[in-house]
């Protein structure tokens, strides 16, 4: 009996141990296929192209309207230290535009879910944080430092732009990072992720080309006031 209770058991346990096998190359196998799922890539290769030149003609336009001022030969009235200030913090985004990381996302033709992932956080953390945030944003602020009159007749706009800008890419770096619940493959997952390549690169790229916008209009406005001033 007691034998007979002891072969059981090893059955019990060869059994046990195969299932547990069996799990494990069954997780490993629906992972390979959800890894090759979301790392498909989408030739985006023409809007690219497209929108950095876009993108080079409004740079060109910002930085045209800013050179307009020089301290040395300006004549105005406007205080020269505001004017200073607003033009380094503008330069300072086209800085950040024309670098070598912002570039580096328009010289690819195809991404991948996490290409979209990186481009999205590149927006959030240079573009949006150390570009609009700690740059643009005190010309939409209450409390700003600028001493100009005409720019309570922006600050509103400003500030209505700066607060839509970020909501996009959060919302994709969310929807991005939750794309690992799609376990198993299937058609619909597949155009799931597809579909959520496809439109958080459009929607970030939507984000870049806004902000690039709301720097044309401020360096419009700061060419009006140097000109007329």
């Amino acid at each position: 009996m007691k034998k007979l209770l002891i072969e059981y058991a090893k059955i019990f346990g060869y059994t046990f141990t195969g299932l547990i096998f069996g799990l494990a190359f069954f997780l490993l196998f629906i992972n390979f296929y959800h890894y090759k799922e979301i790392n498909t890539k989408i030739d985006f290769s023409e809007k690219l192209s497209a929108e950095q030149q876009e993108a080079n003609q409004k740079l060109e336009q910002i930085k045209n309207n800013l050179n307009t001022y020089n301290q040395y030969s300006y004549t105005g009235s406007e205080n020269i230290f505001d004017l200073n200030n607003m033009q380094i913090r503008m330069n300072s985004c086209v800085t950040i535009f024309e670098g070598e990381e912002a570039q580096n996302y328009f010289k690819k033709t195809t991404y991948s879910l996490k290409d979209v992932y990186d481009f999205t956080m590149f927006y959030q953390n240079e573009i949006y944080n150390n570009c609009v945030i700690m740059q643009l944003n005190v010309f939409g602020s209450d409390d700003t430092v600028f001493d100009v009159g005409s720019l309570n007749e922006i600050r509103p706009f400003v500030a209505d732009t700066i607060s839509t800008l970020n909501i996009p890419t959060e919302y994709i770096i969310k929807n991005i990072e939750n794309a690992d619940m799609y376990h198993f493959s299937s058609d619909n997952n597949k155009t799931t992720v597809f579909n959520l390549n496809s439109t958080s690169f459009n929607k970030t790229m939507q984000s870049y080309q806004a902000t690039l916008d709301l720097l044309v209009d401020l360096s419009n406005w700061y060419k009006n006031m140097v000109v007329g001033g």
